[in-house]
């Protein structure tokens, strides 16, 4: 968080990138699913998106996986030492997919990794994690007109995490997180998937 308060994190493994298109396509084959909206079919290595929590969490179920943790995600993304952005303390924008134009290839700039080696964890899309959330009052109505019909706050909401292409680099991205409904979806959201070490 904020504060860089320690906690003891179970060990799990955690994709290395976000999940791709051609990884989402091949799910969608063998499901009998369609695929989302405005899928990018000829830009096989761009993360996926426009895909809901619960469209994620069937992707991992599929793979073998689950979902990461809000206390997962932030360790694969900050390392031990709680780095205020996954590469270390300065805030280059050159080292995340951050405040640009549009998605870009999965893993594109490896200057960004992690501690652990995980790219793109901040910018590119933001990305699930499984933190069932009660929301605000204001983040039901920051939806209102998102969603039909209009979310409410008894319907499941979780995390996301990380930003996006169009969210500017700050520090804050790397422990902040937003609130959404389970049934959203938007062409800078995707995922990542985690697995519990055997």
């Amino acid at each position: 968080g904020k504060d860089r308060v320690a906690r003891n994190v179970p060990a799990f493994y955690i994709d290395l990138t976000e999940v791709t298109n051609s990884q989402y396509a091949r799910f969608c084959q063998e499901r009998g699913r369609p695929l989302p909206d405005g899928f990018a079919q000829d830009q096989p290595d761009l993360p996926v998106v426009n895909i809901t929590y619960v469209d994620a969490q069937e992707f991992a179920r599929w793979a073998g996986k689950r979902l990461p943790t809000m206390d997962e995600w932030e360790k694969a993304a900050r390392g031990d030492e709680g780095l205020a952005y996954p590469w270390g303390a300065d805030a280059d924008p050159a080292k995340a997919v951050a405040g640009a134009a549009k998605l870009a290839r999965v893993g594109s700039i490896p200057a960004g990794a992690s501690p652990f080696g995980a790219l793109d964890m901040l910018g590119n899309a933001w990305e699930f994690v499984d933190d069932p959330r009660t929301p605000t009052p204001a983040a039901v109505a920051s939806f209102r007109n998102l969603l039909t019909p209009p979310p409410t706050a008894t319907e499941p909401w979780y995390a996301m995490r990380g930003g996006s292409f169009n969210t500017p680099l700050s520090e804050n991205l790397t422990w902040d997180s937003a609130s959404v409904p389970a049934r959203f979806r938007a062409p800078d959201v995707g995922f990542r998937c985690a697995r519990d070490v055997r």
